[in-house]
């Protein structure tokens, strides 16, 4: 008599043990890919920042200062200042900087002498038009975007060939900002604050030497990050690289008084310009134009301007921040900051 022998298989709750081991094991994980492929971004975030800072000890060893965060903007209104000094250009920082972050091949071709932007809503006269330098100041550019920034890359144009605030020509959303202390694109030159204790690195038509900084480059930062698009309160909001429109390029930390900082002078502007500051406890999180910040947990990458990048962290003391962005308020850092 031939004995058949019972093939052997899973049962129904051996089965659903499994699938349940399998998920716990999924579970435990994907945080774990997840944290490492953010400290991968992070990483080359922070690569970005370091070719950024060695581009502008470059500009520096070649003009013996740093560039201007924007160069004749439309938004200072001033026709003299204008009429005197070349018109309206718009023309931003980043543009300045295309060879000394092995972009020369843009440089060669770009016209530095007319506008990225039409921008002069207050009806200055502007250098040629925004088509001229169509296809280069609109260029996408790996070392101006981070790689945890969702909106950068983001394509907008907005009153092409007109004159208004934010008038631009498919200009490309990026990452980056340039430290300007107390001042955005409607301020005036930034030799005009020589003696303003708010005047940080980058300007209007002009920016600082290394003798300038007498906080110290390890004291005080160049660049930041910022998220724009859906992440500012307007989608209009900067960073925007090489078009020089509206909040295109100033990293902004206000402060009360022209002549010193407190604690006090500080804590009125601590919710609304502090990293990742939500304006006006906005229930979605966004932040306002100018405003340094980032897509990294709890914080945002800076490159200083002796080229060392640090995270600064979101809930720092905003007087430490603005000791930070002024380039000598002669004030010593907290040891823990």
């Amino acid at each position: 008599m031939t004995i058949q022998k019972s093939k052997s298989a899973f049962t129904l709750v051996e089965l659903l043990v499994v699938i349940a081991i399998i998920g716990i094991l999924v579970g435990l994980l994907l945080p774990a890919v997840q944290a490492a492929r953010e400290a991968a971004r992070r990483m080359q975030c922070s690569n970005n920042l370091k070719q950024l800072g060695l581009a502008l000890h470059n500009y520096h060893d070649t003009f013996k200062t740093f560039p201007p965060a924007l160069l004749g903007s439309g938004r200072y209104n001033s026709a003299s200042y204008h009429a005197a000094h070349g018109g309206v250009k718009n023309t931003t920082g980043w543009a300045l900087l295309l060879p000394f972050f092995e972009q020369s091949t843009i440089a060669d071709k770009y016209n530095y002498d007319v506008c990225s932007s039409s921008s002069s809503p207050y009806g200055l006269a502007v250098v040629g038009d925004d088509s001229i330098n169509d296809g280069l100041y609109n260029t996408r550019l790996d070392v101006l975007e981070c790689p945890s920034d969702p909106s950068a890359g983001r394509v907008w144009s907005v009153e092409v060939g007109g004159t208004g605030f934010y008038s631009r020509r498919d200009a490309i959303q990026t990452s980056y900002l340039f430290s300007t202390g107390g001042f955005t694109d409607y301020s005036a030159p930034w030799e005009t604050y020589s003696s303003d204790v708010r005047q940080g690195v980058f300007g209007n038509d002009g920016a600082a030497k290394f003798a300038s900084m007498t906080d110290g480059t390890s004291m005080t930062i160049a660049i930041g990050e910022a998220t724009g698009g859906p992440f500012k309160t307007s989608s209009s909001y900067g960073p925007w690289g090489m078009t020089g429109t509206h909040t295109c390029c100033h990293g902004y930390l206000p402060g009360g008084s022209s002549t010193e900082l407190t604690q006090a002078y500080a804590a009125s502007y601590t919710q609304n310009w502090s990293i990742n500051g939500a304006y006006n406890n906005d229930s979605l999180g966004r932040t306002y134009a100018w405003v340094f910040g980032s897509k990294h947990p709890g914080g945002a990458s800076f490159v200083y301007a002796d080229g060392s990048v640090h995270l600064l962290t979101e809930t720092m003391n905003y007087m430490t921040l603005q000791q930070l962005g002024y380039i000598r308020d002669g004030q010593p850092l907290p040891s823990d900051y």
